[in-house]
């Protein structure tokens, strides 16, 4: 048990440095080693017979991403300030407004669902496909679906972590200054 949660954790923990490098890693792991965790032994629920995966409600999806939502944001305030704000408007001051717009539409809205309605798709898809192959033959057609049902589990698993790790990097990556005259470095 120890052994899987060191090579759990470290996976999980060389994934986000790969992607924001390893101080930023270290330093927001918690909330992705948290997100690792709780998907992946909540897919996993689902592929005990007569149990549903928590992760197959678009409830408990939403408040997965939205925590993500809530995390990459505050830590991109906390690390930029009001310049975090500012680089929604994007680079030029007459596209601005209209920029801005799509940008947090993309940000507040867009991603918390696309990152919720994945994850319960493909875990509720995957759980309905194996219930369904279980009631047909329970014998030997079972284990392949569900071998390929813990591939899914820990795909999606790596997927929600990654991007949970990507929207954390891009919301606190270091910014170039901007150019004196009000433009931003391109």
């Amino acid at each position: 048990l120890v052994t899987f949660f060191e090579v759990f954790g470290g996976y999980f923990y060389d994934l986000a440095k790969g992607v924001m490098g390893p101080d930023r890693a270290k330093q927001y792991f918690p909330i992705i080693g948290a997100s690792a965790l709780f998907i992946i032994f909540s897919n996993l629920i689902g592929m005990v017979p007569g149990f549903s995966s928590p992760t197959s409600t678009l409830n408990v999806t939403m408040g997965c991403a939205l925590v993500v939502l809530v995390s990459f944001n505050y830590h991109g305030l906390k690390a930029h300030g009001w310049a975090y704000v500012a680089h929604f408007a994007g680079p030029k001051w007459y596209l601005a407004p209209l920029i801005f717009a799509i940008e947090i539409l993309s940000t507040i809205i867009i991603r918390p669902i696309t990152l919720a309605v994945r994850l319960m798709v493909n875990i509720a898809v995957d759980h309905l496909l194996g219930s369904i192959f279980l009631a047909l033959v329970t014998l030997f057609v079972p284990i392949p679906i569900m071998f390929l049902g813990l591939i899914v589990c820990v795909v999606q698993t790596i997927v929600f972590c990654l991007l949970t790790a990507v929207y954390i990097g891009l919301a606190t990556e270091p910014h170039e200054h901007a150019h004196e005259g009000g433009g931003h470095a391109e």
